[in-house]
């Protein structure tokens, strides 16, 4: 087992593996909607290692009580939640992406959002939004990049309280296995530069 699976559940992978041009998409979409968080799905390879391979770029359709979702501070001193602190995919995108990706032999691995001015770490709200187990890649800007694995509960009896996902860090790396930084933190890797701004250009 790898060192990284230790304390981790079974079938989660260990790592996700970027292409090389993923990155900078993911990076420039995300931020083009700056105040405002960015979402985007990830789409790829899945298994045991997976790798995306195609940014499907999506609108945040976040608004309050979307879905009888709780929409209380989340321990970020968000009071006020707005978009500039929420974001929700629009299910039509979902569907399409499911089916182009499946056209084309790709699965939706998971998501990425944007957390402006923050850290590129699961909010109480993202783990309780979390619907099923993938991956979730949070972009913080010059806060940096981060990968994680989004692990649901079982679901208990009615009267059980909605408890937030497990998440579990997911090392980047570059398609040929390059890590993109030993804490899954990365805001560079050899392929694109970032600045302070979050924005992207390949090198």
């Amino acid at each position: 087992m790898h060192a990284d699976l230790i304390g981790k559940p079974l079938q989660m992978p260990w790592r996700l593996r970027f292409d090389r041009d993923c990155l900078i998409v993911l990076r420039r979409s995300l931020l083009a909607v700056a105040p405002e968080e960015g979402c985007a799905l990830l789409l790829g390879d899945s298994g045991c290692d997976p790798r995306v391979r195609v940014v499907w770029p999506c609108c945040n359709v976040w608004r309050p009580g979307q879905w009888g979702m709780d929409d209380q501070a989340d321990g970020r001193g968000c009071v006020n939640p707005s978009r500039q602190t929420r974001f929700a995919l629009d299910p039509l995108e979902q569907i399409a992406a499911q089916r182009w990706g499946r056209r084309w032999g790709l699965v939706v691995l998971g998501s990425a959002h944007s957390h402006p001015g923050g850290v590129p770490v699961p909010s109480r709200t993202d783990r309780l939004w979390a619907a099923v187990n993938g991956v979730m890649v949070i972009d913080a800007g010059a806060g940096g990049l981060a990968g994680w694995w989004m692990e649901r509960s079982i679901p208990g009896p009615d009267s059980t309280p909605v408890r937030p996902a497990e998440a579990h860090p997911l090392r980047l790396m570059s398609p040929e296995g390059a890590s993109l930084g030993d804490t899954g933190l990365s805001p560079h890797n050899s392929h694109c530069c970032t600045f302070d701004d979050g924005s992207a250009s390949g090198v």
